[in-house]
């Protein structure tokens, strides 16, 4: 392997994760190694670089690292600078924790106003100050659309509000980011111990370890958006609550009549607690959540690349 190889190998996190699983699948069994073997791990773009960089090469047998022992090296020497590099990480990943774990005052007071939101549900008195409130806003919206229709165009705007927090609040998917990192340290740490390479084994279990914590504060760091948009969705399902219950603001037909399922009564329980307008505002908010996800990944590319174009 030439030394342009090498540094390139070094440089790409992508490619140098690839070429760890290739390598420890290949020394695990008989030095070989097939698509099949490693199409678990190893995205099939990241397959065609290693057979294009020429790192993997093809022979009667099968396929071969052409150089295992400089790929090695490469693995070791980013697995060591990973390490040293952690104890750098962790102070950045305290102040990530700043953001995530310890929030601002401003959030904090978000989640305590979030919880005690969810603790009105429970509290008459605070259900019904909280639902007339809301009422002078949204109580025009429920006069001139029927309430079916009313409970559709607030699961929407509450899944759009949702959504928009978190773009805004966090940056892409850091739990499904560190649950894949978190899967490839496992497969070299099963190869590993195939092989019995105890350093290995050690120096990779430190390693899981941290993407387990790194994974802890993903979790922290998604809960933060989900707080602030409870201060959209509690009040709404607070004035929902608060119009089906309350004597003198039943405006709302108590039942409608619905393309497939008939007349129906808004207020009927269908399983346990749930009533029919619970289902169909959750229904609107799956199909709108699914929607936009659709969306987002048509546009977002086109986005883009205009960017980069302009």
């Amino acid at each position: 392997m030439d030394e342009t190889l090498r540094e390139r190998l070094a440089a790409d996190e992508a490619l140098a994760d690839a070429a760890a699983v290739v390598l420890d699948r290949a020394e695990s069994g008989d030095g070989t190694v097939s698509w099949t073997d490693v199409s678990g791990a190893v995205p099939a773009e990241q397959w065609g670089r290693l057979l294009e960089s020429e790192v993997l090469v093809a022979t009667d047998a099968g396929f071969v690292v052409d150089d295992p022992d400089a790929v090695r090296a490469v693995v070791d020497d980013r697995d060591a600078a990973g390490s040293e590099v952690s104890d750098a990480a962790d102070s950045a990943d305290a102040d990530d924790d700043a953001d995530a774990g310890c929030w601002s005052a401003a959030d904090k007071l978000a989640g305590v106003a979030a919880l005690g939101l969810m603790a009105s549900y429970q509290v008459p008195v605070a259900r019904d100050t909280i639902g007339s409130t809301a009422d002078i806003f949204l109580g025009p919206v429920e006069a001139a659309l029927p309430f079916g229709a009313t409970i559709a165009l607030l699961a929407v705007a509450t899944t759009v509000v949702s959504t928009t927090l978190r773009r805004r609040l966090m940056d892409g998917n850091p739990q499904e980011a560190a649950q894949e990192r978190l899967q490839t340290v496992k497969e070299r740490l099963d190869a590993a111990r195939e092989r019995g390479d105890d350093e290995a084994v050690e120096r990779l279990q430190s390693r899981q370890q941290e993407l387990m914590l790194e994974q802890l504060g993903a979790m922290k760091r998604m809960v933060r958006p989900m707080v602030y948009a409870m201060l959209v969705t509690v009040p709404v399902f607070l004035w929902i609550t608060w119009l089906t219950v309350n004597p003198a603001a039943a405006i709302t037909p108590a039942a409608q009549v619905l393309p497939i399922a008939g007349r129906v009564v808004w207020t009927a329980k269908l399983v346990g607690p749930l009533q029919v307008w619970t289902v169909w505002y959750i229904a609107c908010s799956i199909l709108s959540n699914v929607a936009g996800k659709r969306v987002a990944k048509r546009v977002g590319p086109k986005i883009s690349n205009y960017r980069s174009v302009v």
